[in-house]
């Protein structure tokens, strides 16, 4: 004879730990502009808080840049554009494939600081928005394209 067994809904149920669990991200306390290749302080000296919308915890504190920051990021990027545009396309994709790797072999780790940033849980966040695979994908495409210009 079967013994009848009765859920308790009332009851708190022991659930196994979330593999998007966020204890293995490092997430610093504060975050400065990165510009011209390094981090530099923004110039209004003001960050602005970012919240866990699920958790309503603080993250972070991120640069606010004014217009003078966007105008020094601006130079810089011009300025490194010059060197960047008389290598080969050969070589521009061997950069972009790199950036892609390293994206790649972070991409648990940028989903998971993602849902914690937006809300969105990690379910979705695969399947629309942010899915890991779209990384390599638009990296390989770009450094495929770079290539073939260079072979031309």
């Amino acid at each position: 004879m079967s013994k009848e067994v009765k859920l308790k809904f009332n009851a708190a149920w022991d659930l196994a730990p979330a593999p998007e669990d966020s204890k293995h991200v490092s997430i610093k306390k504060q975050y400065d502009l990165f510009i011209n290749g390094e981090f530099v302080k923004p110039n209004s000296k003001k960050y602005f808080a970012t919240y866990n919308p699920a958790t309503e915890e603080k993250i972070s504190e991120v640069a606010d840049a004014d217009e003078k920051d966007v105008d020094k990021a601006v130079k810089a990027a011009r300025a490194a554009f010059g060197k960047w545009s008389k290598l080969s396309g050969k070589e521009r994709g061997k950069y972009i494939y790199r950036i892609a790797r390293l994206m790649q072999e972070r991409a648990r780790e940028f989903a998971v600081i993602e849902t914690m940033d937006g809300g969105k849980p990690m379910s979705r966040l695969s399947r629309i928005g942010f899915p890991p695979s779209i990384v390599s994908i638009t990296a390989n495409s770009l450094a495929r394209s770079c290539i073939n210009l260079a072979i031309r």
